[in-house]
């Protein structure tokens, strides 16, 4: 049996497939990065209008060995605008039906799959990008795990492996014919990391062709830009990474709502989300990168991250910021330009 003879050899795709995208807030959704989109960020998102939320990539086999830490990933804050959904990374289907039972209790929405991660740790385990290496058996991958749980799945993946695997049409196909709900697509092969551009021409050549709902991934760093990426190729939504952690209002900014930018507000409502969810320490750590990434492009900046790590509590680095933004609340906000180097590295 070829490899399209078997991407169609599988159980129809259920008739409710596609209903989950309807509750989506909004076409803009919020990216998951690892070690960032926490219920605390996800949460500041929600209340920015993010239209879906999906947390940082959670480990199957983590979560087998009972470890709060990875469980914490897994919060979700009460009450949230829009659907959540928790990303799961995992060596076998088993590992992730397993995990899922436990996903199931935390009250999210759907279950996405990391096809995307190009970390090596990930990979050598068979595991993110290296799934897409093997079309076929994402099919039996995905189809595994669909049957094996109640939640709807979705999947995130690259374009492929590298610009002579670029398996994105079939691992699409693959996702449709196993019962996903949608394919989000970084726009980026797992040999590019995050140098280079995203190429959202082959997005939108994936969209065209694709019998499911695709969403596109990729070097979105303003709203304007998000609108015309959705336009332009067609997408049924876009998600904002990097973007929504220099610029948080963005989500507000692409729905047309008055943001009423304020750094010092934002930092004073992530606080509170992160007092309730983490200990002293941790809440600081956050904080002082948080506080980082919103003083980017403002002069003076490179002063202020280097004041932030030289903090050794909240109290201070909320001085720090309140001096800081206040001398700067007359400039326009920066712009976050598409040759900047920022975050180049995450999971996705």
């Amino acid at each position: 049996m070829n490899l399209m003879q078997s991407l169609h050899s599988l159980s129809p795709v259920p008739a409710n497939q596609g209903e989950l995208i309807a509750r989506a807030r909004s076409p803009f959704w919020l990216a998951p990065m690892a070690g960032i989109t926490d219920v605390c960020f996800r949460q500041l998102m929600d209340e920015m209008q993010a239209g879906v939320l999906i947390s940082e990539l959670v480990s199957a086999k983590g979560l087998f060995y009972n470890s709060e830490k990875t469980r914490k990933m897994m919060r979700i804050h009460k009450s949230p605008g829009t659907i959540v959904g928790i990303q799961l990374f995992g060596e076998s289907p088993e590992d992730i039906v397993q995990a899922v039972s436990v996903v199931e209790e935390t009250g999210a929405d759907f279950v996405d799959i990391n096809m995307g991660c190009p970390v090596k740790k990930v990979v050598k385990k068979g595991c993110g990008a290296a799934l897409m290496r093997d079309p076929a058996y994402v099919e039996t991958f995905l189809t595994t795990i669909k049957k094996g749980i109640r939640l709807p799945l979705t999947v995130k993946m690259r374009t492929g492996w590298n610009e002579n695997e670029l398996t994105i049409h079939d691992c699409v196909q693959a996702a449709y014919n196993s019962g996903c709900e949608w394919v989000a697509i970084h726009g980026r092969t797992r040999a590019q990391g995050y140098e280079g551009k995203a190429d959202w021409n082959l997005i939108a050549e994936v969209k065209s062709r694709a019998k499911l709902p695709i969403i596109g991934n990729g070097d979105i760093r303003n709203a304007d830009q998000a609108k015309q990426r959705l336009h332009e190729t067609g997408a049924d939504a876009v998600m904002i990474g990097r973007g929504a952690l220099r610029n948080p209002w963005i989500f507000k900014e692409c729905a047309g709502v008055d943001a009423q930018r304020s750094g010092i507000r934002l930092l004073n409502r992530y606080l509170s989300g992160l007092r309730e969810n983490y200990d002293t320490r941790s809440t600081l750590i956050l904080l002082r990168k948080f506080s980082s990434w919103l003083a980017f492009g403002y002069p003076g900046a490179a002063k202020f991250r280097k004041n932030m790590f030289e903090c050794y509590s909240a109290t201070e680095v909320m001085q720090q910021a309140e001096n800081f933004f206040g001398q700067v609340a007359h400039l326009p906000s920066p712009c976050f330009e598409d040759n900047e180097a920022f975050m180049m590295g995450g999971h996705g």
